[in-house]
């Protein structure tokens, strides 16, 4: 078309070492919660251990590779930072993954104890919901690791008239 313009939009995007290094701080709260549910209802502190260790081996890469899916993920993104709706769906979204990774591991480091493991699981689904959610929040405004990209608009279809 002739005298067509190609509009540009600024998309927000985030450097690898952001991604590792939310993924890295995410990875030691979520420790710390874990290994005091665990504690609570296994009564001991090496099957506690045992299952942060696993979480930890096991949910480290995801979560870094979740957080560069996420990146490419245009939705609920401004010049500002993230939405709340965004943070919360990122939230949900971990959250299904990491409760069965946790319910599967509990299971099996507590020798097929399904309650006990559905209790670990059940409770870090809660209190990590609602601390990821924050943690998303807070990581929202913080500027380091952000980078501008310019990425081409959709193009609107052309008018046509009518002869």
């Amino acid at each position: 078309p002739h005298g067509a313009v190609l509009a540009m939009a600024t998309i927000v995007k985030e450097t690898p070492l952001r991604s590792f290094v939310k993924a890295a701080g995410w990875r030691f709260t979520a420790g710390v919660v874990t290994a005091a549910s665990s504690f609570i209802f296994t009564g001991s502190l090496a099957t506690a251990a045992s299952i942060v260790g696993w979480d930890l081996f096991s949910k480290s890469g995801t979560m870094f590779i979740g957080e560069r899916l996420w990146n490419n993920v245009k939705w609920g993104k401004s010049k500002s930072g993230d939405s709340s709706q965004r943070s919360l769906a990122k939230a949900l979204a971990w959250r299904l993954f990491a409760a069965l990774n946790t319910l599967f591991a509990a299971t099996v480091l507590t020798k097929g104890k399904a309650g006990v493991a559905g209790k670990i699981a059940g409770s870090d689904s809660v209190v990590k919901t609602v601390l990821f959610f924050f943690y998303e929040r807070v990581w929202a405004v913080v500027a380091w690791g952000k980078y501008d990209e310019e990425e081409p608009e959709p193009e609107a279809e052309p008018e046509t008239k009518a002869d």
